[in-house]
């Protein structure tokens, strides 16, 4: 059975740390929508996802901070400068994937990883506690719209997660603006 949380309990961060470290499933607010959250170097937890979302990766990873981003992402100078213009905010980055544990799935066929640092302090705060990243995919199944609701979520959801923080009706959203910052130029591909 899924279980709902408040955003304001004390004991979210504890609840949601220990469902990702047994592998399971957490829905979260972030600084765009809802995300769905699992722990992004456990193949069989990413594999679940898959079946929920109905479809494969690539997919976005949430981090808490800039060092744990350099664990994940190759950075020049340069890029680092870029990266920290755009971040904390409502932006994914597309960066060179650096060798790494996270699951293979997450990675895209030209060795890019989709990162995040989301100016919202539900998954920074948990990532920092975790460690290492977690998911950051949009809560709804390919091809129809992003949940913002907590109680359209658990309805169309439910069973198929472990945990939903519930921060209350998020403002309509097309998700995060994406970068592309892995080539010789920036490129917008979602705005």
């Amino acid at each position: 059975m899924s279980k709902v949380i408040k955003i304001d309990n004390p004991e979210i961060y504890e609840q949601a740390a220990d469902v990702i470290r047994d592998g399971g499933i957490i829905i979260y607010p972030t600084d765009t929508l809802y995300g769905f959250g699992v722990d992004a170097r456990n193949d069989a937890a990413v594999e679940q996802l898959f079946a929920i979302k109905g479809r494969a990766g690539p997919w976005s990873i949430a981090v808490s901070n800039m060092e744990m981003l350099e664990r994940y992402a190759l950075l020049s100078k340069t890029d680092r400068s870029k990266v920290e213009n755009y971040l904390p905010g409502p932006v994914t980055l597309i960066l060179p994937f650096s060798d790494s544990d996270i699951s293979s799935s997450i990675i895209s066929e030209r060795q890019t990883i989709g990162i995040r640092i989301p100016d919202y302090s539900f998954p920074r705060s948990l990532t920092e506690k975790l460690g290492f990243p977690i998911t950051s995919t949009s809560v709804n199944r390919t091809g129809t719209p992003a949940l913002n609701d907590p109680r359209e979520i658990k309805s169309e959801f439910d069973d198929e997660f472990n945990l939903l923080i519930d921060a209350g009706v998020l403002p309509t959203s097309k998700g995060s603006t994406i970068i592309d910052l892995s080539g010789k130029t920036i490129q917008i591909v979602r705005d």
